[in-house]
């Protein structure tokens, strides 16, 4: 067994800074923000007819929308977080609908930009393009 020497903390940074860039901790927020709605809609779908069921919704885009008008570029947008919140008016079997087709088209969009930013992370490193 042959002892490898641990990598020092200035290289794991340099390391993690080429992969952890600001468009994938954006990514990785936004699906995050269509995962919850897609659980918040199902349980929305689910209590359609239940008394007293108070709607749950998740507000990403439009805190994405201010962040960004309020700081220019990416790196703004990089600290929005989504938030699950509670709403007064009830749930519609059409509204909900709705959501859910938007939400799962939001989805697909993110994961083939993630997808993209690593495709050309990888034609960088091996030098072919896929």
């Amino acid at each position: 067994m042959v002892d490898l020497p641990s990598p020092d903390n200035k290289q794991m940074d340099q390391e993690n800074t080429m992969i952890n860039t600001d468009r994938i901790k954006l990514l990785d927020n936004a699906i995050l923000a269509y995962n919850w709605r897609l659980k918040a809609l199902s349980s929305n779908l689910a209590n359609l007819d239940t008394p007293g069921y108070q709607k749950l919704s998740v507000n990403f885009e439009e805190t994405l929308q201010e962040n960004r008008h309020a700081i220019p570029g990416i790196r703004g947008a990089t600290s929005v977080e989504p938030r699950m919140q509670v709403e007064d008016t009830p749930a519609t079997l059409e509204t909900e609908l709705m959501n859910l087709a938007d939400t799962q088209m939001r989805m697909q969009f993110s994961t083939r930009a993630l997808h993209d930013h690593f495709e050309m992370i990888k034609s960088g490193i091996t030098g072919r393009v896929a």
